[in-house]
């Protein structure tokens, strides 16, 4: 077993600000009452900062990621109870483990060049982690897996699978270019992850990971799967959806979990397919296209396309919902992006609030307006007591 090298003084110190009052708008004037409280939790990797907003929009810490020197925080995962989140750190290759009761960094554990999203297992044991790896080595993309004792906050790495090295993989290699790992989900269990591969749409494809033996089952290389972003399983738990995207593509596919079975395949309706996610009272898969600003509702029941979004706000990336289902929390990339540079630039960095019931946007939450650095990715809400 791997010991990580985080020092335990930095998972001591902690740099967070304490806010009120700020960013209020229009849900502040709404009853937001009527259901369990949350917290927006949205990463401003072009800042290094983690922003945390109560369900009236209203700022109440600010976690500066950069001062524990971690850079790039570009996605963020709660665990089963919300009480952990893990945040993937592109710039500095490792995973921050953040209580998130006092917002405070527990843990730092590297991972490898270019970690790109860390989420726990459902039951809460290990979080895993996909990695890009170097930008001059080809190939040398893995999947990480960190044990993780909650109750000690204690973390540490388990084992890696470099995908490029299983064997399953190598009796297909001649159909991949360039094998990085993006982005998963798991089977309700947790015994499989499905992993998909890029960040460039030429470079994707998808293997799928049994998560006990860090062994994969199954591999899909581009030119059958044109994946290279989101990973949801349905509300169901019976299907995966897998997407990709690039400058003129959008497109998404549906698994079925225990076949390994490509069951339905569309258009996003829209270029660069990007972030999906359940709706939480099960009606709906919302994906968003980062180069078109717009978004598709999948039905959960039939895999077909029910209802497209028109304007998420520009340049879409990562979502979530309130518990409620009343608002989607949608990120905006800056206009200097610091990830997939050109595809992503946008205007407004920070996170639009979209009503479910009409499929609009009521706000526009800029976090650091002005700042030409401000280029958001990540995005989760955590329900709150």
């Amino acid at each position: 077993m791997h010991m990580h090298t985080a020092s335990k003084w930095a998972s001591r110190s902690w740099s967070v600000m304490a806010l009120t009052g700020l960013g209020a708008g229009m849900l502040s004037q709404q009853t937001m009452a009527e259901g369990a409280g949350y917290e927006i939790w949205a990463l401003d990797q072009g800042t290094h900062k983690a922003h945390v907003y109560n369900q009236d929009l209203k700022e109440v810490a600010r976690i500066n990621l950069g001062a524990h020197g971690l850079e790039v925080p570009h996605m963020v995962e709660f665990n089963s109870d919300g009480r952990y989140a893990a945040v993937a750190n592109v710039g500095t290759g490792n995973v921050a483990v953040i209580r998130t009761e006092d917002y405070r960094v527990v843990d730092i554990i590297p991972t490898g060049p270019r970690t790109h999203m860390a989420g726990f297992l459902p039951d809460d044991s290990a979080i895993l982690v996909d990695v890009i790896g170097a930008p001059d080595i080809e190939r040398d993309g893995k999947v990480v897996a960190i044990t993780a004792d909650l109750d000690n906050e204690s973390f540490e790495i388990d084992r890696e699978l470099v995908i490029a090295d299983d064997p399953v993989f190598q009796e297909r290699e001649h159909e991949f270019n360039d094998v990085a790992a993006i982005c998963h989900d798991t089977t309700a269990d947790g015994s499989r992850a499905f992993v998909t591969l890029g960040p460039a749409l030429e470079d994707g494809g998808l293997v799928v990971v049994d998560t006990s033996e860090m062994t994969l089952e199954k591999v899909f290389p581009p030119n059958e799967l044109q994946v290279n972003c989101g990973t949801m399983l349905t509300p169901d738990e019976q299907h995966m959806i897998v997407n990709g995207g690039g400058p003129a593509t959008g497109v998404w596919y549906a698994l079925d979990v225990d076949t390994l079975d490509v069951v339905a395949s569309d258009v996003s309706q829209g270029i660069d397919a990007h972030g999906v996610r359940n709706v939480p009272n099960g009606e709906g898969i919302w994906m968003v296209n980062r180069g078109s600003s717009d978004g598709i509702v999948i039905d959960p029941e039939s895999l077909e396309v029910k209802d497209t979004i028109p304007d998420t706000g520009p340049t879409p990336d990562i979502l979530d919902f309130s518990p409620d289902s009343r608002y989607a929390f949608i990120t905006l990339r800056g206009p200097n992006p610091v990830s997939m540079p050109h595809m992503a630039e946008g205007e407004t960095p920070g996170f639009s609030v979209l009503d479910l019931d009409t499929l609009e946007i009521v706000e526009i939450v800029e976090p650091a307006r002005g700042n030409e650095d401000s280029d958001f990715h990540g995005i989760a809400v955590r329900p709150v007591d």
